[in-house]
């Protein structure tokens, strides 16, 4: 087949960028310009909280892709968007309060939604990141007829708005990432023809990780210490706060001095300056591999996800799991593969953190099963060949993605 023309529209994308949407997008995108002509289109922000311009504007070329940076019209003003914040979660409001909550959150960028506007027929298919920003919100309706969207949507205030009932009306396809999400969305938009299927990720299969100093240096602050594992932004939202209360009040009442809890990642909420606790700031691929292979266990503590993915990486190193029960994802993905507990309080994490130190052999065997399930589940071959169907479909050259997978030596481009 000829090869189509695919944009891939993100709120902020680069190899310093490590939000999960974000990092999902560089991840099928990089996997689909190996079939089609692939560009990304974004912002110049890296940061999510201020969207401030970071990146140069124009094209950039990462790793193979071409990317075009468009600047933000002006970066959040946190009061403005905290007031309307406010008025749109704490009580009556209109459609109009809706829309200005979505103009002050951002990103917001009128350079980009008019390259969206001017260039509807330039590619075959867009595939937009996440609903929750500006550039879903106001760049998929201007293209709506070859959208795709990757909703990554979940339980949160955000998704009750009424200004989301229309976006989700007007993709054509969409693309999610577990059946938990699916069944959510089609609850939330009962009334909606949501087309689309659940495809999910894959995973890259680890072999022998080789000596990093990153590693090494966290590896000196641990000392002999055991530890359990967060990996991701450091977030109030994300369940940190409440992780480390928990954590800080475990080892206080158990008398483990020895015990430590290392978070990975960029830190937007203080950290408590505890000597058990190891923020390391954000850190290479190959540090992080490194420091899931050594943990007794990775926790998972957001109530809010739709994909959750160093718990796949976790189990690709047969390490267990520990998430937080109320978000129905994370639940969902240690249920069905038998690889990891989950808490609901205190009682409940101190409950399963106590088996997963103690019975190291139910540990072994909940990392075995994981990592089962992530061979079984979580193949590029097979998620390749689905986004292919589904951009082919989108495009008009090919009928249902739901029919028989293309093989991809077939689609290829040699």
């Amino acid at each position: 087949m000829s090869r189509l023309r695919v944009a891939f529209v993100v709120q902020r994308y680069g190899l310093e960028v490590n939000g999960g949407s974000e990092t999902l997008c560089r991840m099928i995108a990089e996997r689909m310009a190996r079939f089609h002509s692939v560009e990304v289109l974004t912002t110049r922000a890296v940061d999510y909280v201020t969207w401030q311009d970071e990146y140069p504007e124009g094209i950039e070329d990462v790793n193979g892709i071409i990317v075009r940076r468009f600047g933000v019209d002006h970066p959040r003003n946190q009061q403005q968007f905290d007031a309307i914040s406010g008025v749109v979660f704490g009580g009556p409001h209109t459609p109009a309060d809706e829309v200005e909550w979505m103009e002050k959150q951002g990103p917001y960028s009128s350079r980009l939604l008019a390259y969206l506007g001017a260039n509807r027929e330039t590619y075959d298919v867009f595939v937009f990141f996440t609903y929750l920003y500006c550039t879903t919100f106001f760049g998929l309706p201007l293209v709506k007829e070859r959208a795709v969207l990757v909703s990554t949507c979940h339980d949160e205030p955000p998704i009750y708005l009424g200004i989301f009932d229309d976006l989700f009306r007007q993709a054509r396809y969409l693309i999610y990432l577990t059946p938990e999400e699916r069944a959510f969305v089609q609850r939330r938009f009962y009334d909606c023809n949501l087309d689309g299927e659940v495809i999910g990720i894959g995973v890259d299969p680890v072999t022998d990780l080789p000596p990093d100093p990153g590693w090494e240096s966290i590896r000196r602050r641990l000392g002999d210490s055991d530890f359990m594992l967060y990996v991701g932004r450091i977030d109030e939202s994300k369940g940190c706060k409440s992780l480390i209360e928990y954590f800080t009040r475990y080892v206080n009442e158990t008398g483990q001095p020895d015990l430590k809890l290392v978070l990975i990642g960029k830190a937007v909420m203080p950290v408590p300056n505890h000597p058990q606790l190891i923020a390391t700031g954000f850190v290479s691929e190959t540090t992080k591999l490194h420091a899931i292979q050594s943990c007794r266990f990775m926790v998972a503590p957001s109530p809010y996800e739709s994909l959750c993915i160093s718990i796949l990486e976790s189990w690709l190193l047969k390490r267990p799991v520990l998430c937080n029960g109320d978000c129905a994802v994370l639940r969902g993905q240690c249920r069905r593969s038998n690889g990891g507990l989950w808490y609901s309080d205190y009682e409940t994490f101190r409950e399963a953190t106590e088996l997963l130190l103690k019975d190291r052999e139910i540990a072994e065997v909940l990392g075995e099963q994981g990592y089962e399930f992530i061979q079984r589940n979580c193949v590029w071959s097979r998620v390749d060949e689905k986004y292919l169907q589904s951009l082919s479909f989108i495009a008009g050259r090919y009928g249902e993605p739901t029919s028989a997978a293309l093989p991809l030596a077939a689609t290829a481009h040699q």
